[in-house]
């Protein structure tokens, strides 16, 4: 019963959930672009890692991964070998993480990368693959493979030059991009499932 709950509010209401997390990531780019043009510092709430863990980006980005999962769930009927494919890869992000975590205590193995750090890699590559499944489509919702591939592209560029011992460029808009595609995300799926409803309706 609980499951089949859980289905159901991830399949219909996954917009409104995107919605929610790119606009828990406005403070948060609102923050950056004053203290280009400020000099503005905001004593912290919370010490340390409380602090991060806590952050309303830190839950605005679990939220986000929790509602593109439940992408799956709309692509299952349409593209089967996708939508298993891109949340196979998404559920082994958190697995890699705390397996990446637990890995510390022991400490790191030489030349080998933690697995926390490697847990970003199927995460992007099963956003990616939902992006690419939602071109397919027809209708104006295909239109959300666009964001949807952005914030793929997005997360894989500080990826590829963590990986090559590079850096962003100082100013790179990363979370804003980021914000900015959840938000185009959660406005293209919302407004398809207020246009399958109304059709519903309609034909009823």
């Amino acid at each position: 019963m609980i499951r089949s709950e859980v289905r159901e509010l991830l399949e219909e209401q996954t917009g409104v959930l995107l919605l929610v997390a790119g606009g828990l990531l406005v403070p948060d780019v609102a923050g950056r672009t004053l203290r280009r043009f400020v000099d503005l510092s905001v004593p912290a709430l919370l010490p340390g890692w409380a602090g991060a863990v806590l952050s309303l980006a830190t839950v605005g980005f679990a939220l986000a991964f929790v509602a593109l999962l439940g992408l799956y769930y709309r692509l299952a009927d349409d593209t089967p070998r996708v939508a298993v494919a891109g949340g196979a890869l998404m559920v082994l992000t958190p697995v890699l993480f705390v397996s990446g975590l637990l890995s510390l205590q022991v400490g790191p193995l030489p030349d080998v990368p933690n697995l926390a750090f490697l847990s970003l890699l199927p995460y992007v590559a099963g956003v990616g693959l939902f992006g690419l499944a939602y071109l397919r489509k027809p209708g104006p919702v295909r239109f959300t493979g666009v964001p949807l591939l952005v914030f793929a592209g997005t997360w894989a560029l500080p990826y590829a030059d963590g990986l090559t011992g590079g850096v962003l460029p100082t100013g790179f808009p990363f979370v804003e991009l980021l914000a900015a595609s959840l938000l185009a995300m959660g406005y293209l799926l919302a407004t398809d499932s207020t246009r399958h409803e109304h059709g519903v309706a309609a034909g009823s």
